[in-house]
């Protein structure tokens, strides 16, 4: 009976929550106290202590991936987010039971076991399979907002109504168009567009969308002071990348499957979202740094890939605040195999003519850009390392907005990253490093977001230098946190965490000497982007903080400061529409420096 209940150990190793799993009591045997760690007995599965009380901390979970776990004498070979692993004298694998868990698994929460337990159930029975959820996307600047949706009725006019009674009783119908997408088992879908205009700062709208001929609830939509506002970035939401991971949830005995993951990564999102616009309270915009689903339809055209990337955005648009305000995404790696980012998301201003398109015969998802308040934001996909095509899109945006104050980019690809899956690579560092820090640079892009590593990093202030003896003709200069830094020179690199904390790496082993500072927290992380304007200055701060405590701060904040002219009008003369830079100042928006 003893080697029965031993062969059915489970153990778990919590972060911020106590365990509610006790293995050996299915047994009629107690979990031994908590300071009780070490076994008098074990087996290839479990360990056990004095009275036959079960050691929490004895689970073989590395047998889910077919590996036993280490019996003593062996050495840690290497730590991931699965565990720490070992290898014997004879090269095999194995475990270490003493583990800490490095993905963000719900089922070992025990504070929020109630609502994943109710989340599973509504989840695969009424949420996974929605995949008419409407996406609310920037427009061409802020008095523009872009919808974008599926529906399954053909012929059918795409329509918002529009107005600012909660009834909508003063109703101004918006109406755009409709293509064709592709079947989802079985049931054809079209793929619907519609912009609004007209849109003011400080206003409570109310809009409501027509889907298979039926007009939805109304949703309330806030816009916000054009000087002083917030924004939220995260980096890979990467639903549905929690896959083939090891859980507690089936006691190790294999990995989840992609809908387990899915599941789990589709409620940690939604605390995400939750924890963030709960804490920024009125953010005015979401940016996500790409890769929003993880199923990356490698076959093209496979019914299962394309149902289970369709589940995965059911998931990334499920939290309702993200109707509330626009969002701007880039396009990641697994996003780029099919047309579904496209048919999502109605962007402003898209590139439709990329070099690579000839090649491919089609496009995945758009460069663009778009003007929010006093920001100029240019997205761009860098899954094709075009620089011909990123530098007319960087041209045409400070062409059509030359007089911002600020300037950011967004891309997936962390070209001053370092974490050890992606910043290696050729393309990563001898042909996107190179031609985005030049483009940034001569541009004066204060601000560069991504994501793809699934680490934090903050680089030091980069400028391009010709002469510089490195791939990507850089040159560095410091940056601090706490500290104002007044018209630097260069642009500030974040590379942000998996903000659903679905996948969770590590650096590599030398550190490059552009980072200031690189953190793997193990967690959920967003960030935040506090624009505030007064007379003669314009302060941006950046902060990244934990999804599940919000009040810890993963780094920053990192402040910059710019110099602002104001010029009063002439009596009689209308104030200019933006307030332009002073030009005694390094921070002059000019055309492209070639």
């Amino acid at each position: 009976m003893k080697y029965i209940a031993l062969s059915l150990a489970l153990i778990i190793s919590v972060v911020k929550a106590e365990s509610t799993y006790c293995w050996s009591e299915k047994l009629g045997y107690p979990c031994c106290p908590e300071e009780i760690t070490q076994p008098n007995y074990k087996d290839s599965e479990g360990d056990c202590n004095g009275e036959w009380c079960g050691i929490r901390n004895g689970r073989c979970w590395s047998r889910a991936g077919g590996y036993p776990c280490c019996e003593g004498g062996e050495s840690i070979a290497l730590i991931d987010q699965d565990g720490i692993w070992g290898q014997n004298a004879n090269g095999n694998w194995c475990g270490f039971r003493e583990r800490k868990q490095r993905w963000v698994d719900r089922e070992l929460i025990k504070d929020t076991r109630d609502e994943w337990n109710a989340f599973k159930k509504v989840w695969s029975n009424e949420y996974k399979e929605n995949f008419e959820r409407l996406s609310v996307f920037v427009g061409e600047d802020e008095t523009m907002l872009n919808f974008g949706w599926y529906s399954t009725t053909k012929n059918e006019v795409p329509t918002i109504c529009w107005g600012t009674d909660e009834n909508l009783n003063d109703c101004k119908e918006f109406i755009g168009t409709s293509e064709k997408h592709y079947k989802v088992s079985g049931i054809q879908y079209y793929s619907n567009k519609v912009s609004v205009t007209g849109l003011e700062r400080n206003s409570v709208y109310y809009y409501k969308r027509k889907l298979n001929g039926q007009w939805e609830k109304p949703i309330q939509f806030k816009t916000y002071n054009p000087d002083n506002f917030k924004f939220i970035f995260v980096g890979d939401p990467q639903i549905g990348g929690s896959h083939d991971r090891y859980s507690i949830s089936n006691l190790y005995e294999r990995v989840l499957t992609v809908d387990e993951g899915t599941a789990n990564d589709a409620f940690n999102w939604n605390r995400t979202i939750t924890h963030s616009f709960d804490f920024v309270k009125e953010p005015s915009l979401l940016l996500s740094a790409g890769d929003q689903a993880d199923e990356e339809n490698n076959s093209f055209y496979s019914d299962q890939e394309h149902y289970n990337e369709e589940t995965q955005y059911s998931a990334l648009l499920l939290p309702k605040q993200i109707q509330t305000i626009p969002m701007a995404a880039a396009i990641g790696n697994h996003d780029r195999n099919t047309e579904n980012f496209r048919h999502h998301f109605n962007v402003p201003n898209p590139y439709k003519n990329p070099s690579y398109l000839m090649d491919d015969g089609w496009i995945e998802g758009y460069n663009y850009y778009f003007k929010y308040n006093n920001v100029l934001i240019v997205v761009l996909n860098t899954n094709h390392e075009e620089c011909v095509d990123f530098e007319s899109v960087i041209t045409n945006a400070v062409e059509k907005y030359p007089d911002t104050l600020w300037r950011i980019a967004l891309f997936h690809h962390d070209i001053y990253g370092n974490g050890v899956t992606h910043s290696l690579e050729d393309g990563m560092k001898n042909v996107l490093r190179p031609c985005l820090t030049k483009l940034l640079s001569n541009f004066k892009f204060d601000l560069a977001i991504s994501g793809h590593d699934h680490v934090y990093t903050a680089s030091k202030f980069i400028t391009y230098d010709a002469n510089a003896n490195n791939s990507g003709k850089y040159v560095t200069s410091d940056i601090q946190t706490n500290e104002t830094f007044k018209d630097p020179k260069g642009t500030f690199f974040i590379t942000a965490n998996c903000s659903s904390g679905s996948k969770l790496y590590s650096f590599v082993e030398d550190t490059p000497d552009f980072v200031h500072e690189d953190i793997q927290s193990f967690t959920s992380t967003f960030g935040t982007l506090d624009f505030t304007k007064e007379y003669g200055k314009a302060t941006l701060k950046i902060v990244t903080y934990d999804v599940e405590s919000p009040d810890t701060i993963i780094d920053g904040p990192y402040i910059i400061e710019k110099t602002i002219v104001e010029t009063e009008p002439e009596p009689g003369q209308e104030p200019e529409p933006e307030n332009k830079v002073n030009k005694e100042f390094i921070y002059i928006y000019s055309m492209f420096i070639r």
